[in-house]
């Protein structure tokens, strides 16, 4: 990718995605530490996700709604300045309601943007540039609590939205060359196009997304929590091991592509693989010694970091060329309906039954998900396209 005209948007693409993932990684890092400087409980972080969840689901489909009315980089500006707006709320208020509202802010903004970008990535069409882009969400994961670890939640927050206020800005040089096929409208799809999906593949292929998209965010949002309620480990400790997942994550994403095409792995092998470990890692986090569970974390971020881009980018070979469009809309929907829900569940048990409830929770989630994901891995569409309707009779 790096020697197409498009290397300076893909460069743009990555730092906006470096700049949406810090802040939601600081918000469940840094929560242990700062929830009394809101006045409130461990499980209050489940309202804040929920609000964030929510704005990010309300706008994860408008990519084309806002590129019919504005071009990419007058709206990646526009939203990545709204990005820094909430991350200096963020840091600077010490009002729940406030903070609630400024979460929410920055899942509408967030929402909209990661659609851009997964619009870009869908016209450009390369897999490496794909993982650097989606990579660099992981580096912003990573770097923003090693920060918190070592600042505070203000300066980390502050640092954050400065990193979203430099991208708003170069987001605007008109050097950038961004693709045409952006401002194209979508083709129309014929019927001769469309294909019958068994409602069973549909079922899996939703599943597997609800299982496994909710336990990268219920543990992205609630492990530091786990740690430091649950297992006792110090705040920053806790910090730390919670960069070792998101350097997990980051390794596994920039090496996905590497993995898939040296190594030679079909999807189905490396889901396989990441699900069973994925299994045994959360069953080690509560119940190894200290120093092997954030071990196992940052195992686990390596395994579920090839799950989501390796389920996505194999939507057709479980449903079919035809319907891949539909079903990844639905599939990015249930995702964001999961984590959304599971990470206020979570919330709710610790406030009513206490920390250790994240524990049990990675772990159900963890050893459920094995079945749906051997089942969803073993899906083919059918190849025949779907019959005609028969014409009204007169």
């Amino acid at each position: 990718m790096t020697g197409t005209p498009h290397r300076s948007s893909l460069q743009l693409q990555c730092l906006a995605y470096l700049s949406l993932g810090a802040p939601i990684a600081l918000l469940g890092v840094g929560w242990p530490g700062a929830r009394e400087r809101f006045g409130a409980s461990e499980g209050a972080l489940g309202l804040v996700v929920l609000g964030y969840g929510l704005g990010r689901l309300a706008t994860s489909p408008t990519a084309l709604a806002i590129l019919r009315r504005w071009h990419i980089r007058t709206a990646t500006s526009a939203l990545l300045a709204g990005v820094a707006v909430s991350g200096i709320a963020i840091a600077t208020t010490r009002s729940y309601a406030v903070l609630v509202g400024a979460m929410t802010a920055l899942g509408l903004l967030t929402g909209a943007a990661d659609s851009l970008g997964n619009r870009y990535q869908s016209v450009i069409r390369d897999v490496g540039a794909a993982g650097l882009a989606f990579g660099s969400y992981a580096v912003g994961s990573t770097l923003g609590p090693a920060v918190l670890a070592i600042t505070s939640w203000p300066v980390a927050f502050a640092a954050s939205a400065g990193l979203a206020a430099l991208t708003a800005g170069l987001a605007l040089r008109p050097t950038l060359a961004w693709p045409d096929a952006l401002d194209a409208p979508e083709p129309p799809r014929s019927r001769a196009d469309r294909f019958d999906v068994p409602a069973t593949a549909i079922a899996l292929s939703l599943a597997v997304f609800a299982f496994y998209s909710g336990l990268e965010v219920v543990t992205a949002n609630w492990a530091a929590s786990y740690l430091e309620g649950h297992r006792e480990m110090a705040a920053d400790a806790a910090a730390l091991a919670m960069s070792g997942f998101w350097a997990g994550m980051t390794v596994g994403r920039f090496g996905l592509g590497a993995l898939s095409r040296r190594a030679g792995l079909a999807p189905a092998r490396i889901l396989t693989g990441a699900g069973l470990a994925l299994a045994v890692l959360y069953l080690l986090l509560p119940t190894a010694p200290l120093p092997v569970s954030v071990a196992a974390l940052a195992l686990a971020g390596l395994a579920i970091s090839v799950v989501f881009p390796t389920l996505s980018s194999s939507t057709a070979d479980r449903v079919g060329v035809a319907a891949a469009g539909r079903m990844v809309t639905m599939q990015l929907l249930v995702a964001n309906v999961s984590a959304t829900a599971l990470s206020y569940a979570v919330g709710a048990g610790v406030d009513r039954i206490g920390t250790g409830v994240p524990g049990v929770v990675f772990a159900v989630l963890a050893v459920g998900g094995i079945p749906v994901l051997l089942g969803s891995v073993r899906l083919h569409p059918d190849p025949r396209p779907a019959p005609e309707p028969a014409p009204s009779l007169p």
